[in-house]
């Protein structure tokens, strides 16, 4: 049976509680990275703010941010941290358009405002059927593909412990399912480590070492791949494809390659430049980068002047760690619970 994708439908405007709803107010942020009393926190869902007579739709609206007037026609979304002095943030803590604030949860329901919430899903197990599940996968991937959207791929470093699945997955990579890698300095590391030293019969916590040394000493990752010191592996695969991946350090890293962020929060700027444009999110077994990306990522989007969905998936070994992002709000995630290095074969061989 074909996956069927739900067209977004607008909420009916012409009822009594939406026509009759007072506009939204604001208060003028007091200083840089400050927000008022009573500021209003969006979710991932549309939510939208009637402003002179006309409710307009919040685009990107995602987890741990907050509304700003720009103008009568355009609200943007800014983290906490972001605001500026001065920006006109929308306050109101409820969501029934009572204080020109609505949160409308049908848009992609069958049936749209009668019909059931599109988000929630129900928690999944090693005893969850997920044939129908890889179908679905494969139909949603070729169709956010078929509409240039990007597909963002959040991965841990288990993944290039398997040269199989290291193969399949340089393979999406030249298909081009494949648009942007966000992990952590180690997944890197230990790509580039293993094509490196492929041959090599020392112990790999030395090797690494000598392997981000010869990345630095070339300049970068890109530098290395142009240069033809790396010539193998996922990260080269990126390099030549010329896809983009964010590399995040951790408190734990002792060295860490040229290109990894070692700034919190320059890490999460650069991680959202993917996920607020992404089409779809596929997480793969590392439980932090999961949630920090999932709850930067909006539920939907705005491409080619349409509201499309934005697709999550999270797949991992254990049913605690894919749960995990449901559990802290990113409610229409999809959830797999099976091996990463067969789950990433599987959509190779199917696409």
């Amino acid at each position: 049976m074909a996956y069927n994708f739900q067209k977004y439908q607008e909420p009916d405007w012409t009822q009594e509680f939406l026509v009759n709803a007072p506009n939204c107010k604001y208060v003028e942020a007091p200083m840089d990275g400050v927000a008022p009393d009573n500021y209003h926190a969006l979710s991932i869902y549309p939510e939208y703010f009637k402003i002179d007579g006309n409710w307009v739709l919040a685009v990107e609206s995602r987890m741990d941010t907050c509304p700003i007037i720009t103008s009568p026609t355009s609200v943007e979304i800014v983290e906490f941290r972001n605001l500026k002095k001065g920006d006109k943030v929308i306050v109101g803590r409820t969501e029934d358009a009572s204080e020109g604030i609505y949160m409308y949860t049908k848009g992609f329901a069958t049936g749209g405002e009668g019909g059931d919430t599109f988000a929630f899903r129900t928690g999944r197990s090693r005893e969850t059927a997920y044939s129908k599940d890889y179908d679905e996968l494969y139909e949603i991937m070729k169709y956010v593909k078929s509409f240039n959207e990007p597909i963002t791929w959040v991965i841990g470093p288990s993944l290039v412990n398997d040269k199989r699945a290291s193969k399949a997955f340089e393979s999406l990579i030249k298909k081009g399912y494949v648009d942007a890698i966000l992990t952590g300095d180690t997944f890197a590391t230990v790509d580039i480590t293993k094509n490196l030293f492929e041959n090599s019969d020392r112990d790999f916590d030395s090797l690494k070492y000598d392997a981000i040394s010869t990345i630095r000493q070339a300049g970068s990752i890109k530098d290395a791949v142009d240069q033809g010191v790396l010539k193998s592996g996922i990260m080269y695969t990126m390099v030549k494809e010329n896809k983009d991946f964010v590399l995040a350090a951790s408190i734990r890293d002792p060295y860490t390659m040229p290109e990894t962020i070692d700034n919190v929060y320059e890490a999460q700027n650069k991680m959202r430049t993917h996920t607020r444009k992404t089409g779809m999110l596929i997480c793969l077994s590392t439980v932090l980068h999961t949630i920090a990306s999932g709850n930067m990522t909006p539920s939907y989007n705005e491409f080619d002047e349409e509201i499309r969905p934005v697709f999550i998936y999270s797949i991992d070994l254990q049913e605690f760690s894919v749960n995990k992002l449901s559990d802290r709000g990113t409610l229409e995630v999809k959830t797999m619970v099976t091996n990463i290095h067969d789950f990433v074969c599987h959509i190779d061989r199917n696409m």
